[in-house]
């Protein structure tokens, strides 16, 4: 957390939103930094980031482990997310269903999700995972829990 008490990524996510940012290196955890994450955009309800998933995250055939491919969906939706909750609470993945359309190499790989449904206890949101030519190799859907932080 912050000083302030507000989530980190949630603080991120707000200030892409309030002055236009782009492009922004995520630093707020360390898979995120060994994924070499970037929030691209992000807007009230969605944002599109970038990966830079490398080899130490490959099965024996070079293709990202599924677990991985989850992952960075995961993070989209629950970026999109924070777009959406009070500085005051935080999110957490109640449950996510993924597909997959196509092996994910290791590389740049771009998510774009955003919010389907956006309560005030549960929010709806979705993702797709393409890689650099725009291909799409997974999707996911998932609801997330909104979990107010203790004060």
């Amino acid at each position: 957390m912050s000083a302030s008490g507000e989530h980190p990524e949630r603080a991120l996510v707000r200030q892409a939103i309030a002055d236009g940012l782009s492009d922004l290196p995520v630093t707020t955890n360390p898979l995120a930094i060994a994924l070499g994450t970037r929030l691209l955009s992000a807007r009230d309800g969605g944002v599109q980031m970038a990966f830079s998933v490398g080899a130490g995250f490959t099965q024996g055939n070079g293709v990202v482990q599924g677990g991985i491919v989850s992952a960075l969906l995961d993070f989209g939706m629950t970026f999109a997310a924070f777009s959406r909750v009070a500085a005051d609470s935080t999110v957490a993945t109640v449950s996510q269903t993924t597909n997959y359309f196509r092996p994910a190499l290791a590389g740049e790989l771009v998510v774009d999700a955003e919010l389907e449904k956006a309560g005030r206890t549960l929010i709806n949101a979705r993702a797709t995972l393409c890689d650099a030519a725009g291909t799409l190799l997974a999707s996911a859907t998932a609801p997330i829990a909104v979990i107010k932080l203790a004060a």
